[in-house]
């Protein structure tokens, strides 16, 4: 193991990937500690065993109007309740249907509930008005949205907020009021600005908990007894996670890790050093060897001599919240998953926002967005008190950015694209990609997970096979899911 941290920097004018190397350790920085809910897995590593179960933890429903603790309904049950309004106002309006409309009072609903549902109602049939091209109806609609969300008191007020405000800018733009005002905005040198509020994120929400164990138990269950593993994250973010695989790569007993070699790929360079500094200074205070390389570059046009592979290493690879971003350029997709396939890892663990909003149809991919941002503004309520600063800039930076994009653009100008895990596993086949039943143990754990935090009592998982969703209050947030290339006997070139 180096004993200082080395630096080589390679990098071209050719618009090639330029290359930052890290050796472990680093000196004086403190030692980067993992952060909480993971203490817990710690706590209870002993008692953690391999054992059968079923396939559904903490089933997820899908269309019934579910409770949860707080008698608070889920996103699908507003949703569901929304259009159940919608519906008999349509069926019942004689006069004016553009106008507000009272829905019937239903006792079981709490007061905020009920101002939820009818909000929601609203913002609907405004959607549904502006597929209909009924502009002045649905911009009638709208004002009354705005006007009736400007408190923001509630998670539901603040999307149907920002849905509102969407959706009234679409209407000028398609009345030649006003043209589509492009914002560049590049996501990992905004992740970098915002730091504290996206480790903030990494730490309260258990979709980023529960996905990044899952990923880190996939791969080590992937590796086995390697000595040499070359671990390539695209999208490696904070870095937070691998700190935990490396515990675990430390006190593997009877196999001494020989040499852990990460290698992250992304655009911002600064963000990228500065996490391979943390990883490389970790590393050090477990005595582990470490390697930590950079590649600088889009995930268009990648190529495998921009990487150093060993013949006796193993290498597997991690997506994380990385495949969306190509779904506007399918065949770049395509050629990113055959650069991945190239590579010949002995598992690919992917992490996706489980969502459909690559529709060209609007209404469609309206209600898939609708119903996973209420969700997600529910999460980050609840996971996020006391960090009210935190939770405001997610939701102005980044969601206000993605639902807007969503509803005010079309074609390759609407980059905001998500898709549910039946679609990628249809596409993976296309590669001879097929799924790694994920282990027992990882369901116990991610169990174990959710359990050691009250604030996380509306997770809900879905487990099937070779991936699990994970939702909040039965609506689908992330999914998680390991893969691996399926050999073809006979196979010629």
């Amino acid at each position: 193991m180096a004993s200082q941290c080395e630096e080589t920097k390679t990098e071209t004018d050719n618009g090639s990937p330029s290359v930052v190397s890290h050796h472990a350790g680093a000196k004086n920085e403190v030692p980067w500690t993992p952060q909480p809910p993971f203490e817990i897995l710690n706590k209870y590593a002993s008692h953690i065993k391999r054992f059968r179960c079923g396939k559904i933890i903490s089933p997820a429903p899908e269309t019934t109007v579910g409770r949860f603790p707080g008698q608070e309904l889920s996103a699908d049950s507003i949703l569901a309740l929304a259009k159940m309004r919608l519906l008999q106002h349509t069926s019942q309006s004689t006069g004016d249907s553009n106008s507000g409309y009272p829905i019937n009072y239903d006792p079981d609903l709490s007061s905020e509930n009920y101002k939820d549902v009818e909000l929601t109602s609203y913002l609907l049939n405004a959607a549904e008005k502006f597929a209909n091209q009924q502009f002045d109806c649905a911009e009638k609609l709208l004002r009354r949205c705005i006007l009736l969300s400007s408190n923001a008191d509630s998670p539901v007020e603040r999307v149907v907020k920002f849905f509102a405000e969407a959706l009234r800018e679409r209407v000028d733009i398609e009345r030649g009021k006003i043209d589509l005002h492009k914002n560049i905005f590049h996501l990992e040198d905004t992740l970098f600005d915002y730091h504290p509020a996206v480790l903030a994120l990494e730490q309260k929400l258990p979709s980023a908990q529960v996905t990044q164990f899952t990923a880190i138990q996939a791969v080590l269950d992937g590796v086995g007894m390697a000595r040499k593993i070359h671990l390539v994250d695209f999208g490696i973010k904070t870095g937070l996670h691998w700190s935990i695989m490396m515990q675990g790569l430390a006190n593997r007993e009877n196999c001494q890790l020989e040499l852990l070699k990460i290698t992250a790929v992304g655009t911002s360079k600064v963000r990228l050093e500065e996490t391979g500094r943390r990883l490389s200074s970790f590393a050090e205070s477990m005595n582990l060897s470490f390697l930590y390389k950079t590649v600088v570059s889009e995930t268009k046009g990648l190529k495998k001599d921009s990487f150093e592979f060993d013949p006796d290493e193993v290498v597997a690879v991690y997506s994380g919240l990385c495949l969306w971003s190509q779904l506007v350029w399918p065949n770049q997709l395509k050629e990113f998953l055959q650069f991945v396939k190239n590579l010949s890892p002995c598992v690919i663990v992917v992490n996706e926002i489980e969502a459909s909003t690559n529709t060209s149809i609007f209404i469609d991919r309206f209600h898939g967005a609708l119903s996973f941002t209420i969700a997600t503004f529910d999460c980050l309520d609840t996971c996020l008190k006391g960090k009210t600063i935190y939770r405001k800039i997610i939701e102005d930076v980044f969601f206000r950015a993605m639902i807007r994009n969503i509803i005010t653009a079309e074609d390759e100008e609407r980059i905001y694209r998500h898709a549910k895990i039946c679609f990628w596993r249809e596409l993976f086949a296309e590669f001879n990609i097929v799924g790694v039943e994920l282990s027992d143990s990882i369901l116990y754990q991610a169990r174990l997970l959710i359990k050691g935090n009250a604030a996380w009592d509306s997770c809900t998982l879905d487990v099937n096979g070779n991936y699990m969703v994970m939702g909040w209050k039965g609506t689908p947030l992330q999914s998680i899911s390991a893969w691996k290339i399926h050999e073809q006997n006979n196979q010629h070139d």
